[in-house]
């Protein structure tokens, strides 16, 4: 089958279009029959090697975890998913099998049937960013309705989820982005919006319950000094020299999310409720995903998700 593979770690340059073996099935596992599938930056960061003591030295690998497809084979029973629904998922990156192919084995636990109302191309953008923003706002952030937020970054894959929740919680939100995308950000609710090109947030004037850092541009050093006293800074960037903080203190939280069946379906109720829509900037065919990932890792801005038709 055709994927986005590389057979050691490395920058863009070592990922290619190539032909792989199908994939084993293992128990408890589903093979869907891709159709879309999206990419995250934990998706280049694994390939450079970064997280190799965890991810090891198994080649091939293939690139991307987001995906929507059809369920073609099944090895286990009582989850409520049966061969032929359209589902969406998670391929755990950490393992060697990954959505930016024709085919992918992932486990029963990571999948869900498609959200009504949804496109396979919107439901490949939703699972990572989406579970990612509900376990910041909410597991961790504890946001209330009253409460003030600034969502830095918010135009991006963990951003424009995060201003739909947050909005239909009923806080406050301060957003920034590019310049070019701050329409895009008012018209997913927020209640400000700043050019972070342009103006600097920590001169706002404003104190805020949570903040949430989805663009690495904002350093917890810095932004305790626009929190309030017991606000809290979420990261899902999971930056190494932040880990202090959150062992030794209350006011850092890194935002690890767990995407499983669960997630997925509250996902899917805030879509049916109208509170929540993933946004597509850009699709992409898999022969074109070669460039596209590349561009999207030098800083090229999407507004919402980059999505890959296979």
């Amino acid at each position: 089958m055709r994927a986005i593979a590389y057979f050691r770690y490395g920058g863009p340059e070592v990922m290619e279009l190539t032909e792989v073996p199908m994939p084993v099935v293992p128990p408890g596992c589903g093979l869907v029959k891709i159709q879309t599938a999206s990419i995250n930056p934990v998706d280049w960061k694994l390939r450079s090697g970064q997280l190799k003591l965890i991810t090891g030295r198994t080649f091939p690998r293939i690139m991307g975890a987001d995906l929507a497809g059809t369920l073609v084979e099944k090895q286990g029973e009582g989850n409520g998913l049966k061969v032929g629904d359209a589902v969406c998922g998670f391929a755990y990156p950490a393992d060697p099998p990954g959505s930016l192919a024709e085919y992918c084995a992932v486990p029963l636990e990571r999948l869900a049937h498609v959200p009504a109302g949804l496109t396979m191309i919107e439901a490949a953008a939703l699972p990572l960013v989406g579970v990612t923003a509900h376990t910041a706002l909410f597991k961790l952030g504890q946001l209330k309705s009253g409460q003030s937020i600034l969502i830095n970054g918010a135009a991006g894959g963990i951003g424009h989820v995060a201003v739909q929740m947050a909005k239909s919680a009923g806080a406050t939100i301060t957003a920034t982005c590019r310049s070019a995308a701050m329409n895009f950000v008012r018209g997913l609710g927020a209640d400000a919006v700043i050019d972070y090109d342009a103006q600097d947030i920590l001169a706002c004037g404003v104190l805020f319950d949570a903040i949430l850092d989805t663009s690495g541009r904002l350093s917890f050093r810095k932004a305790k000094r626009i929190l309030k006293s017991g606000g809290v800074f979420l990261d899902p960037d999971l930056k190494f020299q932040n880990i202090p903080f959150g062992l030794f203190g209350k006011r850092y939280r890194p935002v690890m999310a767990d995407v499983r069946r669960a997630g997925i379906e509250n996902l899917s109720a805030m879509v049916a409720a109208g509170t929540l829509k993933p946004a597509v900037g850009e699709v992409f065919d898999l022969s074109e995903a070669l460039s596209a990932i590349t561009a999207v890792e030098h800083g090229h801005s999407v507004m919402g998700k980059t999505v890959f038709k296979i």
